[in-house]
């Protein structure tokens, strides 16, 4: 009885969230060995150029708004998915 009444109650009532967009998130454009990453700070666009070999593990901005996770899916590092993390 009483994990039932606890289903009903987790599954009722009404969630408010409440704020805006202020940038949007970055454009990424690869290219052979590298990457140039444009993301908006203060209205304006900055453009970094990273090499793809040093995408796992990044932090772009000093505040830590934009976080990089590579995972590779094969040995030899050829295929890969990059995970873009925004707080």
């Amino acid at each position: 009885m009483a994990v039932s009444s606890l289903s009903q109650a987790a599954s009722s009532g009404v969630i408010h969230f409440r704020g805006e967009i202020v940038e949007g998130g970055c454009q990424w454009a690869p290219a052979s060995a590298d990457v140039a990453v444009t993301c908006s700070q203060q209205g304006k666009p900055v453009t970094q150029t990273l090499a793809l070999n040093s995408l796992n593990g990044i932090t772009l901005y000093n505040d830590s708004t934009v976080q990089t996770r590579v995972q590779y899916l094969d040995a030899q590092h050829k295929l890969a998915v990059l995970q873009v993390t925004y707080q």
